[in-house]
């Protein structure tokens, strides 16, 4: 019986479906056809039904809640990128009839009470991991706890049962060529911090581009500490210092690229012609800036409702996906890396 009196069997009595399926709609089963399923909502709210979400739950032995810890360092310096990925998420939960918990810490001692805190309690049926690092105390975390989990990144842990993640390589390989046509010839690139997988993704993609192309010179920045402006801007001073100046810089994230496009202006030089600029996910921001940033695109939104989807089948017992779903990115072609340029 609902919460209001009003069972599923009266329900199902008025619109002429069995209990079942009335059940399957008003959870968001997506074996239900759209129109009956809405048909159905639409009746068990005019005739006051509500869920008795507890004594459900307590059924299933599930919380029907999934959780997400976001690494961010501040609020000042939140990622445009992790946003997008929250709402894809948050989405695809709602839709599916499961709640989202949302946490936000810095990486570190702090994160790891909360990961053990919302694991250890059972408040949660599953995570959904952001940013994967090398040695990821996470996922051997999350194995132990037998805690079903997926990631959003490609990790270099056997045991990871789903991810999705971008196609580097494929990425890095456009970049490059762009660069080559717009005449450029000494090429830096500005990696993420390398606690990330990521950087070495971006790494072993950078040299393996550049060996491709033995006129063109590449050379590395100094490490950066976060995928921040003020660390892009660090980065691109001690490239512009050094003996052999680049003609191009590529940054690992958007934000570090906006960072570098400032430092390089406020040394005088001229974006897109002097030096281009190439950033990585293509935010808002990107196409704002001035001049407008050439980036990697990659489906940001998309992406997390993907890793929440392929969760919520692991946490259902379903027959699993492929483990990986890997996204082939695309240059976003503007100003920054040659001001003649428009798509």
């Amino acid at each position: 019986m609902g919460q209001g009196g009003v069972t599923i069997k009266d329900i199902a009595k008025v619109v002429g479906k069995s209990p079942a399926a009335v059940s399957k709609a008003l959870r968001g089963h997506q074996d239900i056809a759209p129109e009956t399923r809405r048909m159905i909502q639409q009746m068990a709210q005019e005739m006051g039904y509500k869920a008795n979400v507890a004594a459900r739950r307590l059924q299933k032995q599930r919380t029907e809640t999934l959780g997400l810890v976001l690494p961010v360092l501040s609020a000042r310096q939140a990622d445009p990128l992790l946003t997008e990925l929250l709402s894809g998420i948050a989405d695809c939960a709602t839709t599916h009839g499961f709640d989202l918990l949302v946490s936000t810490c810095a990486p570190g001692p702090q994160e790891e009470n909360i990961y053990r805190r919302l694991a250890d309690q059972g408040r949660v049926d599953g995570f959904i991991i952001v940013q994967p690092r090398r040695d990821d105390w996470r996922i051997d975390f999350l194995d132990q706890q037998k805690t079903p989990y997926t990631t959003i990144g490609n990790t270099n842990s056997a045991s990871t049962l789903s991810s999705v993640w971008v196609d580097i390589n494929s990425g890095v390989k456009q970049i490059i060529a762009h660069l080559i046509q717009q005449g450029r010839q000494n090429i830096a690139l500005i990696l993420p911090p390398p606690g990330l997988l990521l950087a070495e993704a971006y790494l072993q993609a950078f040299k393996a581009a550049i060996a491709l192309h033995p006129k063109i010179a590449g050379q590395l920045s100094i490490e950066t500490r976060d995928l921040s402006q003020k660390e892009g801007q660090r980065a691109t001073l001690a490239l512009l210092d050094g003996a052999d100046m680049p003609d191009a810089i590529i940054a690992g994230h958007d934000l570090v690229a906006l960072g570098a496009m400032a430092a390089a202006q406020g040394q005088g030089f001229e974006i897109g012609s002097d030096i281009a600029m190439v950033g990585f996910g293509d935010i808002l921001l990107a196409e704002y800036s001035q001049p407008p940033l050439t980036t990697l695109h990659q489906p940001t939104y998309n992406m997390g409702q993907q890793a929440c989807q392929m969760l919520l089948k692991i946490i259902a017992g379903q027959t699993l996906p492929p483990p990986s779903i890997v996204i082939e990115p695309w240059l976003v072609i503007r100003q920054s890396s040659g001001l003649d340029l428009w798509v």
